[in-house]
């Protein structure tokens, strides 16, 4: 025999069964009912982070719990929201043209015709434009530094130290564990 009938013989085989089993399943009707979500103990978040912070992230705390935490008034809500909304007025038109670029080289990539020239120029407009939102980024961060009172800068403060100090514990607990330190 043929060595290509032999390789496609089992495969139509295999095809032929799945066909009559599943043509099978769909006439004996629907098979007992799955359990629900709430049966099986899955509805609902998963434990999370402690309360004070009750992010979905497990990773960054929840917005509302750090405005909370810093005592962010009213008028400063107000206000920062307003140098979001300037900054996404201000970035939108390079936003656009980032993403336009982006696809413009994934479309080039993907059709296999890669021009080195317009490549190189595309890459060269995606970093200008990305430096440009960054500076924009990097205002509005400052802009908003510029809203809070010395008590809240305080307290970022305590979170940057915090945040600072957590991975140093947890190499030398780490290290303990493993019996790294010599003595």
């Amino acid at each position: 025999m043929n060595k290509q009938v032999l390789l496609v013989l089992p495969m139509v085989a295999l095809l032929a069964m799945g066909l009559v089993a599943g043509s099978y399943a769909a006439q004996a009707g629907p098979g007992p009912a799955a359990p629900s979500p709430a049966a099986q103990g899955t509805v609902g978040p998963p434990p999370g982070p402690s309360a004070e912070f009750g992010a979905a992230r497990h990773h960054r705390p929840d917005l509302a719990a750090m405005l909370k935490k810093l005592g962010i008034t009213d008028e400063q809500k107000k206000q920062i929201r307003a140098l979001h909304i300037g900054f996404r007025d201000r970035t939108r038109k390079g936003r656009t043209d980032l993403m336009s670029l982006m696809d413009e080289k994934k479309t080039m990539l993907q059709a296999g015709k890669v021009d080195q020239q317009r490549l190189a120029q595309i890459d060269d407009q995606i970093v200008k434009l990305r430096s440009d939102i960054l500076k924009e980024r990097l205002k509005l961060r400052r802009d908003r530094l510029a809203l809070l009172t010395p008590e809240q800068l305080g307290r970022i403060a305590d979170w940057q130290a915090e945040k600072a100090f957590r991975p140093k514990m947890k190499r030398m607990h780490r290290g303990e564990r493993r019996g790294e330190f010599g003595g």
